[in-house]
């Protein structure tokens, strides 16, 4: 799952969350007739309507991964979009070196090495906050504790 706090109001001109919800109806298809070398991020939507979504400052929006997804660009010559983006998967268990780059990333304050994830450039995760503390559901989401 993810997720999307609005800390302002958004519109398309400023920039926000989009996303292609009728490529499910047809995606095994889409997916067949996709180049190999295409871009993981900019895929070819042609056909398809990008939709806009609009939200109010302090909305939550959550959505399940698999939807077609993506930042609307800002255009606008004098906002700015903010927003607080929220992302939840259990580890893998069985993923080792998976699981201790979680766990590294948490103990560290370290970004994922993932192109999604562009990370902290204030370093302020290291420089102004501690490390998080968990709860036990925290421990066992994180990979620090088994779910057995």
């Amino acid at each position: 799952m993810q997720g999307v706090l609005s800390l302002v109001d958004t519109d398309p001109e400023a920039g926000g969350f989009q996303c292609v919800p009728e490529l499910f109806r047809t995606f095994d298809q889409w997916l067949a007739a996709q180049p190999a070398d295409r871009h993981p991020f900019f895929p070819d939507t042609s056909g398809f309507e990008i939709q806009f979504v609009p939200m109010k400052s302090g909305d939550l929006l959550i959505w399940n991964t698999l939807l077609a997804h993506g930042i609307r660009p800002n255009t606008s010559s004098d906002r700015a979009r903010m927003a607080q983006y929220v992302s939840m998967y259990p580890a893998d268990e069985g993923n080792l070196s998976a699981r201790e780059s979680r766990i590294r990333c948490w103990s560290e304050r370290e970004i994922p090495d993932d192109p999604a994830f562009p990370g902290d450039p204030r370093e302020w995760e290291k420089k102004r906050y501690g490390r998080a503390a968990l709860t036990g559901l925290g421990e066992k989401l994180l990979g620090l504790r088994s779910w057995k």
